[in-house]
């Protein structure tokens, strides 16, 4: 966990301690980032949130709050947020401990092959649980 919190800032994350903000929908959510470290307008921000959900395979997520997704559709906003910041590495903290809904090592690589993202996806986790993470 220190190693987690002691990353640079040009390193995205997913992890069970950024939560979303529930009284926002999904789409909102992830608008959120190019509104405030981009600084683009409202509609533009909407519109890159809206196109990232669609690129992961979860528009239907846009209406959807925090407390009516499941843990799968709650990552998979986490992911669109993160990913949206358009940073070099990408670091997803204690999976299990979000998705337990899922087969999550697989649900991931499905993921990442939609994102078609560039730069480094890392996994932190217990040790005991790095033989998932091997194809």
């Amino acid at each position: 966990m220190a190693a987690v919190a002691a990353l640079p800032d040009d390193v995205a994350r997913v992890a069970p301690d950024l939560p979303l903000r529930a009284n926002l929908s999904a789409l909102d959510n992830i608008a959120l980032i190019p509104l405030y470290q981009r600084h683009c307008s409202a509609a533009e921000s909407v519109r890159l949130a809206q196109a990232m959900l669609e690129r992961l395979g979860y528009a239907d997520l846009a209406p959807l709050r925090d407390p009516d997704m499941t843990p799968a559709q709650r990552f998979a906003t986490k992911l669109a947020r993160a990913l949206i910041l358009r940073r070099p590495r990408l670091v997803i903290d204690h999976p299990g401990a979000m998705l337990y809904d899922v087969p999550y090592p697989a649900f991931i690589r499905q993921l990442a092959e939609r994102a078609e993202m560039t730069g480094t996806w890392e996994i932190f986790d217990f040790g005991w649980n790095q033989a998932l993470y091997r194809a």
